[in-house]
């Protein structure tokens, strides 16, 4: 009974129409037999009872032999169907006139009832879904789900609509964590934009009412003072173009072994770490190969080095392997590791660690890591474990 039950889950709509189309026939065939055979059966019934009131045996004709001619002859019997009562040559020839018409009859009952079985059996319930989910979706819904257990071609159609609907609920989250991302940037943007022009309007102010009664010397702090917060406005305007920018960027990935990866890791090393001790380990198989966008991995490897050069007491550990087609890249230091608001807040643009007093960086590197490596595919872990632990993901 499963089997046959799946069986018809599987079939496709057109096998289930021809078999519906047959089954229909051969139906209407039946029926238009047992039904002209009934007419029939009545027709017979009412002459039978006059033959029995006449006395007639055969009401058909009456066959002799002319024996001086030699030649056969044939004799009309009597018509019974002239003694007919009204009513019942109105029956009989309604019954005549069933025995032919009871086949096209049939026919199209049969045909209006398969197929107003076959439209409630295999497309009133898909065309519903289907009609209720292009409803939701005009409506900018797309919390629901479309569930239908056939595989024939509209059930096929309703997982294509559920796809559909999933890749738009995701674009719209997508689309949503930009604007929200973006409405956060713009808020700690203008946030920390507000200090150096409080400071730039007070000193022009300043300088306006009494740049006359100043000394030179006083005026030059003034003025190099101003300077300073106009170079830190045209750092944050161009920290903020270069972010815009990484929204266009797109991922071109290349092959490359694990071991050439490394030996750029171990180049940057050198540049940057400044007499700390560093250590690369990979885990697995050094000659494997890569398909990654090198440029992308050596930025976000460049940005978590700078981190960890700057809280590292003495040593780096960078740890590196391939598993489940991800790139898994680690990087630890032995400082004093994140608060628990830097581990929710430190991916955020603009945010500072609290153990940050200087105003040299924005807090954007690990923001920048953050949107690489979801371009790339992946993600960026912060944990602590005796220091700061990072670790970021790239899909192949």
């Amino acid at each position: 009974m499963g089997k046959m039950k799946d069986f018809f889950k599987r079939k496709s709509i057109k096998t289930a129409f021809t078999i519906s189309m047959l089954a229909c026939i051969f139906s209407a065939l039946l029926l238009s037999l047992a039904l002209s055979n009934f007419c029939q059966w009545g027709q017979s019934r009412y002459y039978k009872k006059y033959q029995i009131q006449f006395g007639v045996s055969n009401p058909e004709m009456v066959i002799g032999f002319d024996k001086t001619e030699g030649n056969i002859s044939y004799q009309t019997p009597l018509n019974l169907k002239d003694h007919f009562t009204p009513t019942d040559r109105t029956v009989y020839n309604i019954l005549g006139f069933l025995s032919v018409g009871v086949y096209p009859i049939c026919f199209i009952f049969c045909i209006a009832v398969t197929s107003v079985l076959f439209y409630k059996r295999q497309l009133q319930e898909p065309i519903t879904i289907l009609d209720h989910a292009a409803g939701k979706i005009a409506e900018n819904n797309l919390d629901f789900k479309i569930i239908y257990d056939k595989e024939d071609e509209l059930g096929k159609l309703c997982v294509s609509f559920e796809k559909m609907r999933q890749a738009l609920q995701e674009s719209n989250e997508e689309m949503w964590r930009q604007i929200e991302e973006r409405k956060r940037l713009n808020a700690a943007f203008a946030h920390d934009l507000r200090t150096p022009l409080t400071v730039l309007k007070g000193q022009s102010e300043l300088l306006r009412k009494y740049a006359p009664k100043m000394t030179a010397e006083k005026v030059s702090d003034t003025s190099k003072m101003m300077y300073r917060h106009i170079v830190r406005l045209e750092e944050y305007v161009q920290t903020m173009g270069e972010l815009q920018r990484l929204e266009d960027i797109m991922i071109v990935r290349q092959p490359v072994t694990m071991d050439a990866l490394c030996r750029q890791f171990r180049e940057t090393v050198e540049a940057v770490c400044n007499g700390k001790t560093f250590f690369c380990e990979v885990i697995g198989d050094e000659h494997v190969d890569l398909n990654i966008d090198t440029t992308i991995v050596m930025r976000v490897f460049e940005n978590l080095l700078a981190n960890a050069v700057r809280f590292a007491k003495e040593k780096i550990k960078v740890l590196t392997k391939l598993q489940d087609g991800y790139l898994y890249l680690t990087v630890s230091d032995d400082g004093a590791g994140f608060a628990e608001k830097d581990l929710e807040n430190a991916t955020k643009p603009f945010y500072k660690t609290v153990r940050e007093t200087d105003n040299e960086h924005f807090g954007m590197g690990l923001n920048i890591c953050k949107i690489l490596c979801e371009k790339h595919g992946g993600y960026i872990r912060l944990s602590n474990q005796d220091g700061a632990v990072i670790t970021v993901a790239f899909r192949q």
